[in-house]
């Protein structure tokens, strides 16, 4: 389970987004090239925070794809 709590709930006790094993999987090439472009990694089974500028990174490499579940994630 991988969960963002940037845009988390009114108090943040709560991720705004949680993404399952299989959503993970999806997102993995763009995880790698976060790290190659910033050397930023994301370890979806640790804890990590990555800043907002990072997010909108991880979020502009992500609307490149042309999966329809990846865009669903991003939009």
């Amino acid at each position: 389970m991988l969960d963002f709590s940037y845009l988390s709930d009114q108090n943040g006790s709560k991720p705004s987004v949680v993404l399952s094993d299989k959503k993970i999987q999806l997102l993995e090439q763009a995880f790698i090239d976060l790290k190659q472009k910033t050397g930023i990694i994301i370890d979806a089974y640790g804890r990590c925070r990555i800043y907002p500028n990072h997010q909108r990174i991880l979020i502009n490499l992500l609307q490149k794809h042309h999966d329809n579940e990846i865009q669903k994630l991003v939009m």
